[in-house]
């Protein structure tokens, strides 16, 4: 049975088959839905995800929740059953999926498991294009000014990431703020944006910095924090240490998920391009 009929029949959403690649290491080899389209994206540590580790030292793990949760890694969820099989974890998600018997999961688990197979050479190739193409979009950003480039970059980034939210912070004197035009912006102003983004600096000492749940930041600076309506975070150092700016995207509660390799990977890159496109325009 292939995956997507394994999820229909469990009527999933989303499907994860997670494979173990070592004691503290959970991979996704694919899947339906989100799982099919994260498939290579997507790790886990067992020990540090609780649904993950009570489906391994359970057998089954199953959460229901009236909003959307951090499930485990990236993935944000309403309704997630877990299921542990011979070392490796099987994820379905979706209304009803808690309320599936014990053997019917089990039996889900075991059809979804199957093989050990490797991600798909065509989805590896897509996904490097998707990296090249965000990398290209950058460097072809309008020059005609700084300003104009620091909110093309912010614009372009959040269309590439599928973010509700994007901004371009340089510092310097005087501290400067680019947010992208479309999207979710706070109802607040410039100067109190600016306030919430500068202490994350602090934390990119040693590269980009990546929240998956800020209902559990170490920076949960209002206007943009979990209780404003943001639910992850990708901060991406502009310079050494930052030293130029940061390159922030976000996602917001009206599409709740976290950032995968895939996504932290086109990020970073992003960055790396942006901070030469700017440098162009500072000098």
């Amino acid at each position: 049975m292939t995956w997507s009929g394994v999820a229909e029949r469990a009527s999933a959403t989303d499907l994860f088959v997670l494979k173990r690649l070592g004691p503290d290491r959970l991979f996704n080899v694919g899947g339906h839905g989100r799982g099919a389209g994260w498939a290579g994206n997507v790790s886990a540590d067992p020990g540090e995800e609780a649904l993950l580790h009570e489906a391994l030292e359970s057998g089954l793990a199953r959460r229901q929740s009236g909003v959307p949760f951090r499930a485990f890694g990236p993935y944000w969820a309403r309704e997630v059953s877990a299921i542990g099989i011979d070392g490796s974890v099987v994820v379905v998600a979706g209304d009803g999926v808690t309320s599936l018997n014990d053997a019917e999961l089990r039996g889900i688990a075991e059809d979804a498991s199957g093989p050990a197979i490797d991600v798909p050479k065509a989805k590896r190739d897509a996904d490097e294009l998707e990296v090249r193409q965000a990398v290209e979009s950058i460097s072809s950003v309008p020059r005609d000014s700084l300003e104009d480039a620091a909110r093309a970059i912010a614009e372009t980034a959040a269309r590439a990431l599928s973010c509700e939210f994007a901004a371009v912070l340089l510092t310097g004197f005087p501290v400067r703020l680019f947010v992208a035009d479309e999207g979710w912006r706070p109802p607040a102003t410039e100067d109190e944006i600016i306030a919430a983004l500068l202490p994350l600096s602090n934390a990119m000492t040693d590269g980009m910095l990546v929240e998956q749940d800020l209902s559990q930041s170490s920076f949960p600076y209002r206007p943009l924090g979990f209780e404003d309506g943001l639910v992850a975070r990708c901060v991406v150092p502009l310079g050494d240490d930052g030293s130029l700016g940061m390159l922030v995207t976000a996602h917001a509660g009206s599409s709740p998920r976290g950032f995968t390799h895939l996504c932290q990977r086109v990020a970073s890159e992003m960055g790396a391009e942006a901070e030469v496109v700017l440098n162009t325009l500072r000098s």
